[in-house]
């Protein structure tokens, strides 16, 4: 099998960011050639994130690092800036994502746990599939709380503009549930050109495998499909990462795999990492709980 390249996105969390790769490379190393490690410049914004010396250290061999000119955080993309190199490359994965020459490449997040050979088993399942991960962030759209879609059925629910209307418009979560209110106060013309899929469907970054065959010349800069890792301006809300780069290879007729990820790894679903980021305590146990995982698995100092 040919070698694949890896691309991290982080953003502080130096403990969970070790573990992440560290175990990345236990479980699947035999298949990784370079780790795109690419560092949020929050130094633009006087914050200290941490200091990820130590994986930086211990995978030398296979990491290349970079840290964009600007710091992006969650705002959405400025399509005007867009044929400024160093304002894209600031955009989420972009940077390896372009750097790349592989056939493949594994987007991860950098507080994910890996215990199997997660690399080996998507590229053997993807198949013609332009991505494959877990689908769909459901946890938060009114069509899988209705079951009307799952992961697994995300093709078969279509509903014209007038339905996914109808459908935000009535929708009633589940307690402790929660949906990102697009229809309001009106729902963006990016839905009534484009329906389907849904808002909530992509492949979770969190662990995804892209198909560059077929991904590369489909997307910016190479192709016109929005970046992977671009949150895009629908209003009163965003499209999350990976969205609307979903949409558009749909559109072009690509699909994506539902892959059981969790047989070989460990994410929070629905993900926590950006209110671990912002509560303090939360931050500090989940670094507390990757040291002692570091200890006692990799012979971490201290």
């Amino acid at each position: 099998m040919s070698k694949v390249d890896v691309i991290i996105s982080v953003c502080g969390k130096p403990l969970q960011t070790c573990l992440a790769l560290l175990s990345l490379e236990r479980a699947s190393g035999q298949h990784i050639d370079k780790i795109y490690f690419i560092e949020e410049n929050t130094k633009t914004k006087g914050i200290d994130a941490g200091c990820h010396q130590y994986v930086l250290d211990a995978l030398s061999h296979k990491i290349e690092y970079y840290m964009p000119k600007y710091w992006n955080y969650c705002f959405p993309i400025e399509w005007d800036r867009i044929d400024d190199e160093e304002y894209r490359h600031s955009v989420r994965y972009q940077y390896g994502w372009e750097k790349s020459d592989k056939d493949y490449v594994l987007i991860i997040h950098n507080d994910a746990i890996f215990r199997k050979d997660i690399i080996g088993a998507m590229v053997e399942g993807i198949g013609d599939h332009v991505a494959a991960g877990h689908i769909g962030q459901c946890w938060y759209c009114p069509a899988a709380f209705s079951g009307k879609c799952s992961p697994d059925t995300y093709m078969d629910y279509r509903p014209d503009f007038r339905e996914l209307v109808d459908l935000y418009r009535s929708a009633q979560p589940p307690e402790g549930k929660q949906v990102r209110a697009y229809h309001l106060p009106r729902m963006h013309d990016i839905f009534f050109k484009q329906p389907w899929p849904l808002p909530e469907c992509r492949v979770n970054e969190w662990c995804c495998l892209v198909n560059m065959k077929i991904a590369r010349k489909m997307t910016m800069p190479v192709g016109k499909a929005t970046p992977f890792g671009a949150f895009i301006n629908v209003g009163k809300q965003i499209l999350d990462v990976g969205c609307q780069w979903f949409r558009e290879m749909h559109l072009r007729n690509k699909t994506c795999l539902n892959f059981d990820i969790y047989k070989y790894m460990y994410h929070d679903v629905p993900p926590t990492g950006q209110p671990t980021l912002i509560d303090k305590d939360k931050y500090k146990t989940k670094e507390e709980i990757a040291l002692d995982v570091l200890r006692d698995e990799f012979d971490y100092p201290g």
